[in-house]
């Protein structure tokens, strides 16, 4: 089957040429074209006297044609595309056909005919189509003129040769206008390769804006082609970017104040607790204090062609570390309702440190006798027992201290109950903001998965433009390559690690690295 040409594979200036092309032809290139096919007036006479027949055998001889065109399901897609009718087709098709023997074959005649041929052009009908019409209406116009002229030879024969040197003309103008066409088409490929670059390089300098963290600007988006979606997608993609970041930092805003308010509220059980601690301590040992770190990096990448894949990638990783975020506030959860649980638990235990308090005094004893020991081991050991000679007496000042603190045991005791009753009511508070921070991370989780919808639907453009580009006309391949190298950037999060029991540290260092990180975007400045 022959292809056709649709106005959407043609390139946009290429379709906007038509209007502008120009005959190339003259009233001496005409002359020059009759004394090739041979036409004369008397050609002019016979077909004129040959008028009359057509008229009353167009609307029959214009059937059949449309009735063969029909069995072709490509020119009836022609006709649909063109926004035309078979109808409104027959009725043009039956003044072409009456104007083929008027008789004057002037400057309007041949105009006529070479508008008829850019009209094909502009709709996508290529030449063997309506040079095929031709020779169609030739095959149908034959068996009329052979029955009113069967009796007259010389006549028929006058007539066919004038109706084939007329047919000839009309064939030649049509095969000229269409190759005016494809020259100013040819033309405009150019054109529309350098307005194709240009676009590229606005968008790959948009792209690196948005890597660099600038997520104020926006693309000037206007036409409907396939580099236009892309530009849209990209301003969309900016857009729900800069959305996300102003979630992110809201909520991580949120978030940090959650977090403060919990870390108050494990300040107050810190505070019940080391009242406890102390007097615990000054008995039997020294608390251990609590380590925290976190690390986290921001990559990117500037090839939209080659790293699209891997933004998605990115955007699935960013959904599970929210979820894992959430997991950690859970977790705290769990953490602040097992220090309530423990800080009761000690609450019963503390009638019990009244018996031990003379274990104590020994225990502190001999807790001096072994600092003493290790104090002598750490001077036998020279520098690399400096560090443990240290603690060494840290213990010793720790065991005297102890001995001095038995006395005073039983009136801590009192201020120990005091203060669970109040680490209790914090830990409550503690549970409350820690589920707000459970809510908030879940609507960040939200903002993400758009995220991913939008990187998405820019990876499905990305291929769509690549395979649109190239295949367009000679030149233009360069501009496939080109969208290859257009580059999509997005930023990975890498979360802290914990080494410690105090996941709500933990969280206002990640809330602290959020901030940090939407920061480093400006969502404000207009483009």
């Amino acid at each position: 089957m022959r292809r056709v040409r649709s106005m959407d594979a043609m390139p946009h200036n290429a379709q906007q040429s038509n209007s502008t092309v120009k005959p190339n032809f003259t009233p001496e290139s005409i002359e020059r074209m009759k004394r090739f096919v041979g036409f004369s007036d008397k050609d002019a006479q016979a077909l004129r006297k040959l008028r009359g027949l057509a008229e009353k055998h167009a609307e029959e001889i214009v059937d059949a044609f449309y009735a063969r065109i029909s069995e072709f399901g490509v020119l009836n897609q022609v006709i649909s595309d063109a926004g035309s009718s078979v109808e409104r087709l027959k009725k043009t098709q039956q003044v072409y056909l009456v104007q083929l023997f008027d008789g004057e074959y002037g400057m309007d005649y041949f105009m006529r005919r070479w508008r008829i041929g850019l009209m094909h052009n502009r709709i996508g009908l290529e030449p063997s189509w309506y040079l095929g019409g031709y020779s169609l209406y030739r095959q149908l116009l034959m068996p009329i003129l052979m029955k009113e002229m069967g009796g007259k030879p010389k006549r028929f024969m006058r007539s066919v040769n004038a109706l084939d040197k007329i047919l000839a003309m009309d064939s030649e103008l049509a095969m000229g206008s269409y190759i005016d066409c494809v020259m100013a088409d040819l033309k405009s490929v150019n054109v529309s390769k350098s307005e194709i670059e240009e676009q590229v390089n606005r968008y790959s300098h948009f792209i690196d804006l948005v890597a660099s963290g600038n997520l104020s600007q926006r693309l000037d988006v206007e036409g409907e082609d396939d580099l236009a979606q892309l530009g849209r997608n990209l301003n969309t993609m900016t857009e729900r970017l800069a959305s996300m970041t102003a979630e992110i930092r809201e909520a991580s805003g949120a978030m940090e104040q959650t977090l403060a308010q919990v870390q108050k509220a494990v300040a107050d059980q810190s505070s019940g607790a080391a009242q406890q601690a102390a007097a615990v301590n000054e008995t039997t040992s020294t608390l251990v204090e609590i380590r925290t770190t976190s690390e986290q990096t921001l990559e990117k990448a500037s090839d939209l062609g080659r790293t699209a894949e891997r933004t998605r990638q990115a955007g699935d990783r960013g959904l599970e570390m929210v979820e894992e975020n959430i997991s950690g506030m859970q977790s705290i959860r769990s953490r602040v309702e097992a220090i309530a649980t423990t800080i009761l638990a000690l609450s019963k235990q503390t009638q019990q440190i009244g018996e031990i308090t003379g274990v104590v005094a020994g225990l502190a004893q001999h807790s001096k006798m072994l600092a003493l020991n290790a104090s002598i081991e750490a001077a036998k050991a020279g520098d690399s027992g400096k560090g443990f000679a240290v603690v060494a007496a840290e213990v010793k000042d720790l065991a005297e201290q102890s001995e001095e603190s038995t006395a005073q045991v039983q009136k801590i005791l009192t201020e120990i109950q005091h203060a669970t009753d109040r680490a209790v009511m914090a830990t409550e508070e503690g549970t409350k903001d820690v589920d707000q921070g459970v809510e908030l991370m879940g609507r960040t989780g939200e903002v993400v998965r758009e995220l991913k919808e939008v990187i998405h639907q820019s990876v499905l453009s990305s291929q769509q433009i690549v395979a649109a580009v190239r295949q367009e006309a000679v030149g233009v391949d360069q501009v496939s390559t080109a969208m290859n190298e257009i580059n999509q950037v997005t930023s990975q999060f890498v979360e802290a690690t914990q080494k410690t029991s105090d996941a709500s540290e933990d969280m206002r260092q990640l809330a602290e690295g959020l901030q940090a990180t939407v920061a480093r975007f400006k969502t404000h400045n207009s483009f």
